[in-house]
């Protein structure tokens, strides 16, 4: 036994407003069955040869609520649909249809839910094996044993649903767009927190509201408390390199002062050194200028001296020479 649906619903999702045409099928697997065949438990009681065939549509309201530590869920029901059929059973081997339409004239405001909460429409289909007692004849056919059943559940999307979902994609966004591009953190893993904003806005795109609002639960829920704890101890720990930081500035500027300091001190001894160096250099040009006119003198005096010697030498020998000269004289005479 199965339950389709058509136009099919996209993520188990049916909008309202519109119509959608449920399909029972019951197919015969080996099931041999006549009419008029008693049944094994009671012989007085026999087979028509029919399947009654019962259809419940039904809404529910459903959602949670926290109180301290524990999450408490509800289901609500707020309408239903019954219908009712009566089918051949098929051949061994075949397959017969029973189907419906409905259109979802009603949204979710109009059943008193609220956008927090989840519409669900169930549709149980139940197969029973028609039976008569042979006493009161076929006239008085009733439903016997269960055959089979299937039930499906769908989620009704309406456009407050959407506005709502919608909205919370923009309060997370808020509240975890600032952290891209953080990089470095201590305690805070902002990639895994844009990973739930990312996959919350993937499934907006995609058109499965339910998907995107039961990632904000979890996020609402749990995630957030993460966010708050790790932003804290964060901020803590940035607090104590901000400590840090200013000790370090304080530091440097002390460093800074001494320098400065330092250099005023060294440009005042170089321009010291470099006046005594200017009169170490006119003392040097004065002292050489000194030893070179002393160094003149000297070998002037010298070369005076030198001339005084050999002019009175030559004057002494003069002078013997004139003697001996007399001397020879003298005595050539003789």
């Amino acid at each position: 036994m199965d339950i389709s649906v058509e136009p099919k619903p996209i993520f188990g999702q049916i909008t309202a407003g519109e119509t959608y045409v449920f399909t029972v099928s019951v197919a015969n697997d080996g099931l041999l069955l006549v009419s008029g065949q008693p049944m094994e438990e009671d012989p007085s009681t026999l087979y028509t040869g029919y399947l009654h065939t019962a259809v419940d549509v039904e809404w529910r309201a459903s959602g949670s609520y926290d109180f301290g530590t524990a999450t408490s869920g509800y289901s609500t029901r707020r309408d239903d649909m019954n219908l009712t059929n009566v089918l051949e059973v098929p051949v061994n081997g075949s397959v017969v249809l029973y189907s419906f339409n409905h259109t979802f004239v009603r949204d979710a405001f109009e059943f008193g839910v609220k956008p927090y909460e989840t519409l669900e429409v169930t549709v149980e289909a139940t197969v029973y094996l028609e039976v008569y007692n042979e006493s009161l004849g076929v006239e008085a056919a009733r439903r016997g044993p269960l055959a089979a059943e299937a039930s499906t559940t769908l989620k009704l999307l309406d456009d407050t649903k959407m506005e709502y979902v919608e909205g919370k994609l923009q309060d997370m966004a808020s509240e975890v767009k600032p952290l891209e591009g953080v990089a470095g953190a201590e305690h805070l893993n902002a990639t895994r927190f844009m990973g739930y904003l990312s996959n919350m806005n993937r499934s907006i795109e995609a058109g499965d509201y339910f998907s995107a609002l039961k990632t904000y639960s979890k996020y609402d829920d749990k995630y957030r408390a993460q966010l708050i704890s790790s932003l804290t101890k964060e901020a803590s720990t940035s607090i104590e390199k901000t400590v840090a930081l200013d000790r370090l500035e304080q530091e440097l500027t002390f460093l800074n002062t001494s320098y400065t300091v330092l250099e005023d001190k060294y440009v005042t001894l170089s321009r010291t050194y470099q006046a005594r160096q200017a009169e170490l250099e006119a003392a040097k040009q004065s002292l050489s200028t000194a030893i070179t006119a002393v160094f003149l003198a000297s070998i002037a005096f010298f070369f005076v001296g030198r001339r005084s010697v050999g002019w009175g030498k030559r004057a002494g020998e003069q002078a013997i020479d004139m003697e001996g000269e007399s001397l020879d004289s003298g005595s050539g005479v003789r």
